[in-house]
């Protein structure tokens, strides 16, 4: 019975407000048009105060490509954000790093975009600290300010993708992005 109500209250949607729906569908031009692949630097090693201490330098290069033979995207700007989760709280995040820069695409060009690296300390075992890489989450706006692509490593930093850049480098906050006073 329940699928029932289900599929009855999608058709309503659907057709009171058809032209939600199919803006909600529809990705941008750019979105259609550039393909944009992040590619990690690994970088881990042992080393610190203690023989299991670890020390990760977190850097990507981000390769963005104009599929399209006649628009260009000029202008854009380009927001990168590393994120580490506690090693003390599953549940906090520390935003490790926050990269922006410029991006001009000419038709069918391509664009590498190097990110500031940023290192990351944590102890996994015994006297626990720190933050271990967790993912990352891109925005790309136009010269307006307008959104035109959000991405993440991982879909649960979609929803608050675009409140990211509200936050401070080095604090910890929660998936929601309220901070989180009980990590250090």
């Amino acid at each position: 019975m329940k699928w029932f109500r289900l599929l009855a209250v999608g058709i309503v949607a659907l057709t009171y407000a058809p032209e939600l729906c199919a803006q909600l569908a529809q990705p941008t031009d750019f979105e259609r048009r550039v393909t944009i692949t992040p590619e990690r630097k690994r970088s881990t090693r042992t080393g610190g105060g203690d023989w299991d201490d670890k020390t990760d330098r977190i850097s990507f290069t981000i390769k963005f490509t104009n599929t399209d033979s006649k628009l260009s995207f000029n202008g854009c700007k380009v927001e990168f954000y590393v994120f580490g989760e506690s090693t003390q709280d599953r549940r906090a995040f520390q935003l490790l790093g926050a990269h922006k820069a410029g991006l001009a695409l000419e038709p069918l060009a391509t664009q590498d975009i190097t990110t500031d690296e940023v290192t990351s300390k944590f102890d996994t075992t015994g006297i626990k600290f720190g933050s271990k890489y967790e993912g990352w989450v891109l925005l790309v706006h136009d010269a307006g300010g307008k959104l035109l692509t959000k991405k993440a490593s991982s879909a649960a930093w979609l929803p608050v993708a675009e409140k990211v850049n509200t936050l401070s480098v080095g604090k910890f906050y929660g998936r929601d992005l309220k901070p989180n006073t009980k990590v250090n």
